[in-house]
């Protein structure tokens, strides 16, 4: 079983990785896939703070604080991604 420190390291490494390779791209996606890219980052921070809020157990300080900050990425993610489906060409 992966602990709760992994998963969000695992979750801010392909957070940050999708975000870099984005702001690198010389072409733009189509609308569709910033879509999904901001459902996708929306919904892994909720269950991130969900894991969070429901085992508190499992969490030390530290994996508390990388949900922080993966949940966080993620919505600025989402905030990015959706900022760039609604920009016109």
């Amino acid at each position: 079983m992966i602990t709760p420190a992994g998963f969000a390291i695992a979750a801010l490494t392909v957070m940050l990785w999708i975000l870099w390779s984005d702001s690198l791209r010389a072409h733009r996606s189509t609308p569709v896939l910033y879509g999904v890219r901001v459902a996708l980052y929306l919904i892994m921070a909720a269950v991130l703070v969900i894991n969070r809020l429901r085992y508190p157990a499992l969490f030390s300080t530290a994996a508390t604080a990388l949900v922080a900050l993966a949940a966080s990425v993620g919505v600025f993610g989402a905030v990015y991604f959706a900022r760039r489906m609604v920009r016109r060409a």
